[in-house]
């Protein structure tokens, strides 16, 4: 559950800024900026167990000169049908050299207060397209062989960008984000219809704390699968749809789990200084 949120807003919203002729897509210039999401049970099966789920989501997305910095920390309260509420915090913090080659992590999570996971590594690419190695310190020393080709977070969300910008509407890769010990994930991402600039804008934008310039970006709906590697399942261990805007901003955000979903809805929305590199 915990690395559902990390993905959704923590890798998966993580974006390059335009001037890296290297990966970022012409006309592309995301911004630095922090949002918050109040985050609300959307839809549950009945005997999933989960009957209530409420909290907020603040993400922070950074550029350090040198590379693209993450702060996502998620607080959610669960009511289960068979038992009492249970109360969850998730942090995520990562940098990514703005090459795609170089990657730092940490996750730490909270349950009723008492720590229940905590991850920190390290991972580095042989090159573009080449694998690599991750280097966990915890939970436990661990090294992890990467296979070709395998995207860190913010290479994989340039990888969907340029899609999107091209017209393209699929795009296969595998992803490794260290917020689990299990390896890289396969992601299937489907990628909607443009909707140009200030077109179909969200009801977010009404809100007096969101930025509504940031929300007036070209943007499109998309929706990712993820795999658990060597699974061999037909469906996903869990998806995440959202809007996402060339800028790097995120809205309409449902993160389904198989036996429930839960719903991001933008609440907080400020742009980020740039740093004077």
């Amino acid at each position: 559950m915990s690395r559902v949120a990390g993905l959704a807003l923590g890798g998966l919203f993580a974006a390059c800024v335009a001037g890296e002729a290297l990966a970022a897509p012409a006309g592309a210039e995301l911004a630095p900026h922090r949002a918050v999401y109040a985050m609300a049970l959307n839809a549950t099966k009945p005997g999933g167990g989960v009957t209530g789920a409420s909290g907020a989501m603040t993400y922070k997305f950074g550029d350090s000169c040198d590379g693209w910095t993450v702060e996502n920390r998620t607080a959610l309260t669960f009511a289960y049908s068979d038992g009492a509420p249970v109360a969850t915090t998730w942090d995520f913090v990562t940098w990514e050299s703005k090459d795609g080659l170089h990657y730092r992590f940490r996750v730490r999570s909270t349950r009723d207060g008492v720590v229940s996971e905590e991850i920190d590594g390290v991972a580095n690419l042989d090159g573009q397209g080449k694998g690599g190695v991750a280097k966990f310190s915890l939970p436990e020393q661990k090294t992890m062989r990467l296979p070709k080709g395998t995207l860190f977070p913010t290479e994989h969300t340039i990888r969907l960008l340029e899609h999107a910008q091209r017209g393209e509407h699929m795009l296969e890769r595998v992803l490794f984000d260290g917020t689990g010990s299990d390896g890289p994930f396969d992601v299937n991402a489907v990628i909607g219809k443009l909707f140009p600039a200030n077109a179909n804008i969200s009801p977010a934008a009404a809100n007096p704390a969101v930025n509504s310039a940031l929300l007036s970006a070209p943007s499109w709906r998309m929706q990712m699968a993820f795999f658990a590697p060597a699974a061999n399942e037909p469906t996903p261990d869990y998806e995440v749809a959202l809007r996402y805007y060339l800028n790097g901003v995120a809205d309409e955000v449902v993160q389904s789990f198989g036996n429930f979903s839960l719903k991001g809805t933008l609440q907080k929305l400020e742009p980020l200084p740039k740093p004077d590199c």
